[in-house]
């Protein structure tokens, strides 16, 4: 079987690569950031340590996989974003395009030309935000010379922090703590609406798969916003993915399919990468005898809605809970 070597790349951090799509492809020069009002703002703790954020900043880049979606719920247009897909015009998808309105940010890079520096430079920020985006500290240095920077709390893994601390931190980041804590509080009651209508999903145990390639397949662990979008539902981590706990997925053999024996078992399959796990499945003698799977307790999630689970924002997900629920409950009954 034939695959598209640059559509496995396209997507691969969302199958074990982190932090690997995230390089450089300029050297970054010394200055060039925006202004704000010049005044003190919150002191943000990320994984290089406590930044200090400019108060109320008005030219605000993104250089994560789903940030710039944080920022249009706050009320703030990027000037600069990273187009991780293509998909869409300005790296904003369906959900997130009526927050953008007739704005157009400048594309700072994409998974072809990595993050350049100069073009963020070139966007005059005063903050850049970067808490899904896997940064490593040579990166982080050297946007840092153009704007303070932030990134995910320590605690948390590349492409890790849970949708309500990047809505948090993002919040405090850019002066708007409260905005963020009411886009939290009324999420959660939808989530909390969403579960109460679907009791069937408590105490089920779940797996999410991938297809790495030819033959092979992995499983993201606790920290991966797919998985904590089942849990926050009511589903349950099994003892095989709560071993996964340094990056949000885990490669296993053809062998060890069978621990992929669960309640529910979910393959998230965006990027066009359906019927390529279709044929691969079909091809492999043991999945096709777990009880699973002859149960017909398995979906296999590669639209839009499959993409808002994997986004995981305050935006996304409300996108996700009014189609993938409906869609998982008939295989529970």
């Amino acid at each position: 079987m034939s695959f598209d070597a640059s559509a496995v790349s396209r997507r691969s951090f969302l199958i074990g690569a982190s932090g690997a799509l995230v390089a450089f492809a300029a050297a970054c020069s010394s200055g060039g950031g925006g202004t704000s009002d010049g005044g003190t703002g919150a002191t943000v703790s990320g994984k290089f340590g406590d930044v200090q954020a400019p108060a109320d900043p008005q030219r605000v880049v993104s250089v994560g996989y789903n940030d710039q979606d944080t920022l249009l719920a706050l009320g703030i247009k990027p000037v600069g974003v990273f187009d991780w897909y293509g998909d869409y015009p300005n790296a904003v998808w369906p959900w997130a395009q009526s927050a953008l309105g007739d704005a157009t940010p400048s594309i700072i890079g994409d998974t072809a030309t990595n993050i350049d520096v100069e073009k963020v430079a070139a966007a005059t920020p005063d903050l850049i935000v970067g808490t899904y985006a896997g940064l490593t500290q040579d990166q982080y240095d050297k946007l840092s010379q153009v704007a303070p920077t932030i990134t995910q709390p320590a605690q948390f893994t590349d492409f890790g922090i849970p949708w309500r601390d990047q809505t948090a931190t993002i919040g405090q980041a850019v002066g708007k703590s409260d905005d963020a804590a009411q886009l939290v509080s009324d999420l959660e009651a939808k989530f909390a609406s969403v579960s109460a209508a679907n009791p069937s999903f408590a105490g089920k145990t779940v797996v999410v798969g991938a297809l790495q390639g030819p033959g092979a397949f992995g499983v993201y662990g606790p920290q991966d916003p797919k998985v904590r979008f089942l849990t926050d539902l009511g589903f349950v981590n099994p003892d095989v993915t709560q071993q996964i706990t340094t990056t949000n997925f885990a490669p296993i053999s053809t062998e060890q399919l069978s621990l992929a024996d669960v309640d529910l078992l979910v393959w998230y399959a965006g990027g066009g990468f359906g019927d390529k796990l279709r044929a691969e499945l079909a091809n492999t003698p043991v999945y096709q005898q777990l009880p699973v799977v002859q149960d017909g307790r398995v979906i296999i999630l590669e639209d839009e809605a499959a993409e808002a689970m994997a986004w995981s924002t305050v935006l996304s997900l409300p996108f996700a809970l009014d189609q993938v629920p409906g869609r998982i409950a008939p295989l529970l009954a």
